[in-house]
């Protein structure tokens, strides 16, 4: 994972210097993830099935065009990263019957919502 880390140096440059929005990031013990953090995971996943079209849409939610554009190839090389640790991330936009019986198991609220 060390190798992800210049591609996650980049992203983060990037919301610092051009969003326009801001994302919210939870710590790392939280037991959930922000919509801004499944947001990222779909771009990521968008980028792995090499749809870059979709990965550039999700950042344009919080970067203006040009960051989008920026974004795209360290996302890129993330989604690489992940796949080559064998790290597939699924297509949210395409559910399958598995992926509706899979989040109805782990549809139960964990923890506080509002602590993190």
């Amino acid at each position: 994972m060390g190798d992800a880390v210049p591609s996650l140096e980049s992203i983060i440059e990037i919301f610092a210097c051009t969003a326009h929005t801001a994302i919210e990031v939870h710590c790392p013990t939280c037991p959930r993830m922000s919509d801004s953090e499944r947001e990222i995971l779909c771009a990521i996943a968008a980028a792995q099935q090499d749809r870059v079209d979709l990965a550039r849409e999700q950042f344009e939610r919080w970067l203006p065009p040009v960051g989008a554009d920026w974004a795209l190839a360290p996302v890129q090389g993330l989604a690489t990263i992940f796949r080559m640790a064998g790290l597939i991330l699924p297509d949210r936009h395409v559910r399958s019957f598995d992926q509706d019986r899979m989040m109805a198991m782990k549809s139960w609220l964990v923890g506080s919502p509002t602590l993190h």
